[in-house]
């Protein structure tokens, strides 16, 4: 069993517990005690204990979304750029057909890597972290010698989309890591 089912199976055994021991100790309690007065008292702090526990349970939920939403946007804002950047080398000419390959190999194996058929221990970011590919890219694109001035213009947007990609990476890394 997971901790989570285990923590679970506490909570579930104490609550439970708790209540039988409250039922128990009802017939201990003097008859002031049971009054309408001290039943409202009562009645009044439980619904304060659970409004303050509903807030930080809404809380807390809200901040996973928010994170996860802005996971997901990185995620498909790369994508997009990849997308774009196989266009762009596609556009400079048939010499950048080795780095569109080497491009399209290494998305597909990095999302094989994170999201693969079998699951795995590894950390995901982790996985991001040792990726290197654009990286790679980057060091081909400064090896091309353009000829054109169409070609250095298309030149200057890959490398400007290869390092929207490579920051939107380390982005990705450091927040994941706080």
């Amino acid at each position: 069993m997971g901790s989570s089912q285990v923590i679970a199976l506490i909570t579930v055994a104490c609550v439970f517990g708790g209540a039988l021991l409250g039922l128990w100790l009802q017939r201990l309690l003097p008859k002031h005690h049971l009054s309408e007065d001290a039943k409202d008292v009562i009645k009044l702090g439980a619904g304060v204990i659970a409004t303050i526990t509903a807030l930080v349970l809404g809380l807390l939920v809200s901040s996973a979304k928010g994170t996860f939403d802005g996971a997901s946007a990185r995620i498909v804002q790369t994508g997009t750029n990849i997308i774009i950047l196989d266009g762009l080398l596609k556009r400079y000419g048939p010499e950048t057909a080795g780095i569109r390959e080497k491009v399209r190999a290494q998305a597909g194996a990095t999302i094989h890597r994170i999201w693969p058929s079998e699951r795995t221990s590894e950390s995901k970011v982790a996985i991001i972290e040792r990726q290197d590919m654009i990286e790679v890219v980057q060091g081909h694109l400064r090896e091309l010698t353009p000829a054109t001035d169409a070609q250095r213009k298309v030149l200057a947007e890959a490398e400007q989309v290869a390092g929207d990609i490579a920051r939107t990476r380390w982005m990705f890394v450091e927040e994941s890591q706080n």
